[in-house]
């Protein structure tokens, strides 16, 4: 599984200056002073590290610890569910509240081990919480923060005889030549496949389960196999669009945001999306579960949704929160088109299912690693063979006399 949790620092956030600049824009954003202290608690929060949890620390944690007189203690962790476990079953050191992935959120509810939580309260003034999460937000077990994706990126100097407006043109070598950088895992690429094929989000995964869907998926695939470049670390697609080694290329949001905001020849094809979502949930072994109701209610908020999504280009799970964005506090970049969420983004966007490709992808996922070997060693070969050619080419060039 390749790590998704990437938060561009742009300049480092996390210096002294500029984190009392940010803070101090967010103290005149949520107004007021912080509530007279009774008594200093503690609630344990389990997230992500690096810039990713020092954008929370801006955003949520300081702002809520001012508020409640509650410190916020982290325990970091990198995604992997059976630390997590460790956390939440009562083996290691408790936590209060965790941030989660939508696939572990589902695993851990279904196991009993999270908390239910009364979603009606997390409703505004303007109206009820359902009308206002994007699908997918509100479960039994979990409140959803932010979205992030994986999306096309391109070179607009690759194609200067005119731009690709939608995902189709990952498939469309004719009009859009180049190569591709795609993920070398099933998850995600098919999906992609399928999408640009023109199959709606709403049946991507209704097809990729029977086999003629599987084989529609190959065959879009197969429609770029001599183009493909397949990555395996997160930061590879987006340096070889900018090494102009490929043309278009499928990557995380967060890392497209820094190549786009740095280089303005980068593009992205929003349209055919494959976003997922993070979300927060209280272990039942949490020892404040209180508290971390009111943390919950807090952190998912418009306003404080709004400013982790204007550090991390991520987008807010609140429809209302999309308004509140406006500029990132250090570069000064309008951030909404770049946030998965935002209306001119999420159209025809895909939810990513994580609990499907458990139960169904096995034999899409043995398929794919032969199509991938394939790829690599028709790349090879072809490579070898270019080495060869210029071997020769150096060879027949006459030398010098000594």
């Amino acid at each position: 599984m390749f790590s998704q949790r990437y938060i561009p620092s742009l300049g480092d956030i996390a210096s002294v200056r500029r984190t009392a600049f940010v803070a101090l824009g967010l103290a005149v954003l949520l107004g007021g002073g912080p509530k007279p202290v009774q008594a200093q608690d503690t609630l344990s929060v389990a997230t992500w590290g690096g810039a990713y949890g020092r954008a929370q620390e801006i955003a949520l944690f300081e702002p809520f610890a001012k508020e409640s007189g509650t410190v916020i203690a982290t325990e970091i962790y990198d995604g992997n569910l059976p630390k997590l476990r460790t956390l939440i079953d009562g083996s290691g050191t408790p936590v209060d509240v965790v941030d989660v992935s939508s696939g572990t959120l589902g695993t851990l509810c279904k196991d009993g081990l999270l908390e239910t939580i009364d979603t009606a309260s997390f409703g505004t003034e303007g109206g009820g919480a359902e009308q206002d999460f994007f699908a997918g937000g509100l479960s039994e077990c979990g409140v959803a923060s932010v979205a992030w994706s994986t999306a096309v990126a391109f070179d607009r100097k690759a194609f200067s005889q005119g731009q690709p407006t939608n995902i189709s043109a990952l498939l469309d070598t004719a009009r859009f030549p180049g190569k591709r950088a795609l993920p070398k895992s099933p998850q995600r690429t098919l999906e992609l496949a399928l999408l640009a094929d023109g199959v709606p989000p709403a049946s991507i995964y209704s097809q990729l389960e029977t086999p003629e869907g599987a084989d529609l998926a190959f065959a879009a695939l197969d429609k770029i196999k001599n183009d493909v470049f397949l990555w395996t670390k997160a930061e590879q697609p987006i340096t070889w669009l900018l090494e102009d080694k490929v043309a278009m290329a499928a990557g995380y949001s967060g890392r497209i945001f820094r190549a786009a905001v740095g280089d303005r020849n980068i593009g992205v094809l929003w349209e055919g999306q494959v976003y997922d979502v993070d979300a927060w949930a209280i272990p039942k072994t949490a020892e404040n579960k209180e508290e971390a109701m009111r943390f919950i209610r807090f952190a998912t908020a418009p306003a404080q949704l709004a400013a982790q999504a204007r550090l991390t280009a991520y987008g807010p799970m609140r429809k209302s929160a999309l308004e509140l964005v406006g500029n990132h506090p250090i570069i000064d970049v309008e951030m909404l088109e770049f946030l998965p969420t935002a209306p001119a983004n999420f159209q025809n966007a895909l939810k990513f299912d994580d609990a499907w490709w458990d139960t169904k992808g096995a034999a899409l996922s043995q398929r794919f690693a032969t199509w991938a070997a394939e790829v690599e060693a028709a790349e090879a070969a072809r490579e070898t063979a270019r080495k060869a050619k210029e071997a020769a080419e150096e060879d027949k060039t006459p030398k010098a006399a000594p």
